[in-house]
């Protein structure tokens, strides 16, 4: 009958311990009564060891444990005819002569060794067993335990079997994390899987009843595994997983050894486990020319260093992990090469195995090796703080150079990789980089760091041979160049988001004004430049240079065509800032000039549609530098005054010429005050006042902040009036006027000024003595918002009889243009008498207001007036026509 039966063999003295069983074979009694399995054609014997392999905890684990591996099987190849004893000695002694089956490599259809724990070792077909039949005693009375070795198929005499992985059995965890291998028996079955024809060099193999001895070691291309088993135990355990360094790429290995080692303090020989990285490529460079290096402007680095022991064991089953040392990140110094300079990057490392997915890889950078679980992923950055050259190119003498103008100071940078080819070999680039902008700094003193990233020319430059015209990229970003402003002109706020070869740029220029423009930027310090100017066509640039100083430049220049509030552009007008800066030993000097061309400034008055003062402007320049006091020129082309300033419109007309006299220049820790005088000839005539010795007198005052502009004249001064004559009577005047050109306070900020003349005669006869006198004149004064012009008379005389009577008249009439087109009259005579011990006086005052002009003019009582002759000082004074206005209104104040 065919032998199904599982029979123990056991045999204490030597501890034999094995059950088998047979496939193929026949089971009968021969005629000594022993049984025996006979082979009628080829049949198998199975021979099942005993657990060869206990899997123990390594010293540090939650808790210490173990786990017994499963039974190991050796089929034997049985040829017909052969007998096989069920005996100790005849199942031995088969097990010694009989052929082991090494094929298929499968668990049940040939021999079969779970060593060590879950992995599944076959081994080589027709290996053979050696052992004794019997017991081994020796002369003491000692008997050797029964052990059988596993040696190679012949002619090999005593080599031992190599041994080929080829599956492994589900893992128990999180034990198995414990274990010395771990999930490495997942590895190794599959690398034994992929590279079937690659054994495992063993130097000893021998089977026993309380477990095997077993030492041997295999190389994989990425894979490396060497392990030591004493009687079941493991003694040492290396398991080598090559790799590389994301995200430079250099290759690696991540070597874990777990050895058995006495302490002394516990009196345990425990299993102590140690991960070191090895650097195998620690200097790794870079084909420039190819596609993938476009965005890696270096074409060397070196790690360092190359050591690194003993490191945090990744989680179970990572592909991929950050090297740490007790929870923190091991930090690595990359020394790379870029044109003839080396730049340290000091970085902590991802350690990837071979063939892991780029995506997974730069996923994992990304989120920064995070120590706690409140931590933000953050990708790690390099700080750098130094120039770097953004593309190198390699010439035909193989020395690497920059390409011009592509120097970007950099103050870290973080890196990633590209994907090469439709592999998982992968290149690093250039993820993002934190870039200051040298050229603001040194123009504005302002320390504006920026995340950015390469710009596509960049990644084109290899490609093309041409140096890229746009380095960097970043989001939008308002670079405040307020300091950066001439005292007639802001600069913009410029909205960057490009940086070229020469500096920071706008990559798509706005037409829209408002969308490059903060309302802050204002021209003359009163019209925002988003309010005057119809439609963007400069661009405000920034250029920067290294040679032979370091030097910045600003300069934008702008058509202006939109009028709004006192500013009114005229055909051609345009505005243009001019900063420059440079280095001088260790400070920057920064040179600034301002032009604003072609434009008018008008104030307007109370009354709508009319100006109190127009000025316009060929030009207005202003230039500053260190060191020295700012230079302000201005060339006036037209003055009008208009309104209430109506009456000297004639002196206006000596304005334009102003401009081209050398002027004076006050500098304030806010503003710059410049001056201008021009002494008029021949002498100008206003209405029947005739002016001699006038010094006429222009300022424009131009804020350093952000006040508006003030123009002001001086026609004379208090302190040198001009003289004046009228109707044979002289005198003397002067008028000076402040206009502010924007702001809530706009208009007419100050008026002083005054007419004044007359003549006076005195008699004296002894018993009798008088005086008789005229004065005259005109007071300008500002009141409020309003300008208030007054002319006035005196008229009076006093007798003194023997000096005991007085008597005195003095007449005073008044007449103020208080509002356009309005006369207000004011008639005071005081008469005093003295008669030594009796004296008295007499007021008599009286009021009257005169209406007339060209246009018609409603009154506070809301009632219209009709449209009369034009009323003026000029008109009051002398005859129109057949009337006489003056006579007229002198005998109204009589009559009353």
């Amino acid at each position: 009958m065919a032998a199904t039966e599982r029979y123990s063999v056991l045999r204490p003295s030597d501890l034999v311990s094995l059950t088998v069983r047979s496939t193929g074979l026949q089971e009968r009694t021969n005629a000594a009564g022993v049984t025996e399995w006979v082979a009628a054609g080829e049949g198998r014997l199975i021979v099942d060891l005993q657990s060869q392999h206990l899997a123990e905890s390594v010293v540090g684990s939650p808790s210490a444990q173990g786990r017994p591996a499963g039974p190991s099987s050796l089929h034997f190849i049985v040829r017909p005819g052969y007998v096989i004893p069920l005996s100790v000695e005849g199942v031995l002694a088969a097990v010694n002569e009989l052929e082991l089956v090494g094929t298929p490599r499968e668990q049940g259809k040939a021999s079969t060794l779970e060593l060590p724990w879950r992995l599944l070792l076959a081994v080589e077909h027709r290996a053979r067993c050696r052992h004794r039949r019997r017991p081994a005693t020796s002369g003491d009375g000692v008997t050797a335990m029964w052990h059988t070795r596993i040696l190679a198929p012949a002619p090999r005499s005593d080599a031992y079997t190599a041994v080929f992985p080829f599956a492994s059995l589900p893992l128990e965890t999180p034990f198995a994390d414990s274990t010395p291998l771990g999930a490495g028996v997942e590895k190794i079955a599959a690398r034994g899987r992929d590279h079937p024809g690659t054994p495992v060099a063993v130097d000893k193999l021998v089977l026993t009843t309380c477990g095997a001895t077993f030492s041997g070691s295999v190389g994989y291309p990425d894979l490396e595994w060497t392990h030591r088993v004493v009687m079941g135990r493991d003694v040492y355990v290396r398991l080598l997983q090559r790799g590389v360094l994301f995200p430079f790429g250099h290759e690696a290995s991540a070597v874990e050894v777990t050895e058995r080692k006495f302490d002394p303090a516990t009196g345990v020989a425990g299993l102590h486990r140690t991960l070191t990285l090895v650097v195998t490529q620690p200097v790794l460079d870079y084909r420039i020319e190819a596609a993938h290096q476009r965005e890696f402007p270096f074409h060397r680095v070196a790690i360092d260093p190359v050591l690194v022991t003993p490191l945090d064991r990744p989680a179970p089953g990572a592909r991929a992990y950050w090297l740490t040392r007790d929870g923190r990140p091991v930090m690595f110094t990359a020394r790379a090469s870029s044109a003839g300079d080396v730049i340290p990057l000091h970085l902590p490392l991802v350690f990837a195995e071979k063939g892991t997915d780029v995506g997974h890889l730069n996923a994992l950078y990304a989120g920064g090796p995070r120590e706690g679980l409140e931590a933000a992923p953050v990708p790690p950055a390099a700080v750098v703080d130094r120039a770097v050259p953004l593309v190198v190119r390699r010439r035909a003498d193989d020395v690497v150079e920059a390409v011009e103008h592509t120097e970007q100071h950099v103050r870290s940078l973080t890196l990633a990789a590209g994907r090469i080819g439709s592999g998982t070999t992968f290149h690093p680039r250039i993820a993002g980089l934190e870039v200051t902008l040298p050229a603001v700094q040194q123009l504005l003193g302002q320390h504006q760091t920026l995340r950015a990233t390469l710009a596509p020319d960049v990644v084109e430059a290899a490609q093309t041979g041409k140096p890229p015209e746009v380095l960097l990229q970043f989001p939008k970003v308002v670079l405040d160049f307020a300091a950066a402003r001439a005292g007639v002109a802001a600069a913009p706020s410029m909205a960057v988001d490009w940086i070229r070869r020469d500096g920071p740029a706008v990559a798509n220029l706005p037409t829209d004004p408002k969308k490059l423009f903060d309302r802050s930027a204002k021209l003359l310090g009163v019209v925002p430049l988003v309010d005057v100017i119809g439609q963007v066509t400069g661009r405000p640039t920034i250029t920067w240079s290294r040679t032979p100083t370091p030097r910045a430049a600003l300069h934008w220049t702008e058509r202006l065509t939109r009028a709004q509030g006192p500013f009114e552009p005229m055909a051609g007008c345009k505005v243009t800032l001019d900063v420059r800066t440079e280095l001088v030993g260790d400070r920057p000097r920064s040179t600034t000039d301002g032009t604003v061309t072609d434009f008018a400034i008008g104030i307007p008055s109370p009354v709508e549609g009319k100006y109190l003062v127009k000025l316009g402007f060929t030009a207005l320049r202003f230039h500053a530098e260190p060191d020295r006091l700012p230079e302000t020129t201005l060339e006036i082309s037209s003055a009008r005054l208009g309104g209430q300033m109506k009456f000297v419109q004639k002196l206006s007309s000596y304005l334009p010429g102003i401009g081209a006299k050398v002027p004076t220049v006050e500098v304030g820790t806010r503003e710059v005050r410049v001056r201008y005088a021009l002494a008029v000839s021949p002498p100008p005539q206003l209405g029947v006042f005739v002016l001699q010795n006038l010094l006429l007198q222009a300022g424009i005052t131009l804020s350093l902040g952000d006040d508006p502009v003030t123009v002001d004249f001086a026609f004379g001064t208090r302190h040198r009036p001009f003289l004046v004559t009228v109707m044979g009577f002289g005198g003397g005047g002067y008028l000076e006027l402040a206009i502010r050109a924007g702001g809530n306070d706009a208009g007419l900020e100050r008026l002083v000024g005054g007419i004044e003349f007359g003549a006076a005669v005195a008699m004296d006869f002894g018993v009798a003595r008088g005086e008789v006198h005229v004065f005259g004149g005109v007071v300008f004064t500002k009141r409020g918002s309003d300008v208030e012009v007054t002319g006035y008379l005196r008229i009076g005389g006093s007798v003194r009889v023997l000096g005991l009577i007085s008597v005195s008249v003095e007449l005073t009439i008044s007449l103020t243009y208080v509002e356009p087109n309005v006369l207000r009259g004011e008639a005071r005579l005081l008469v005093a008498v003295d008669l030594t011990f009796w004296s008295t006086s007499v007021e008599i005052k009286c009021e009257k207001t005169f209406t007339g002009s060209d246009e018609a003019v409603t009154p506070r009582d809301g009632a219209a007036l009709a449209a009369a002759a034009p009323s003026s000082v000029q008109h009051a004074w002398g005859p129109v026509g057949s009337s006489f206005p003056w006579h007229t209104y002198c005998q109204a104040f009589t009559q009353e």
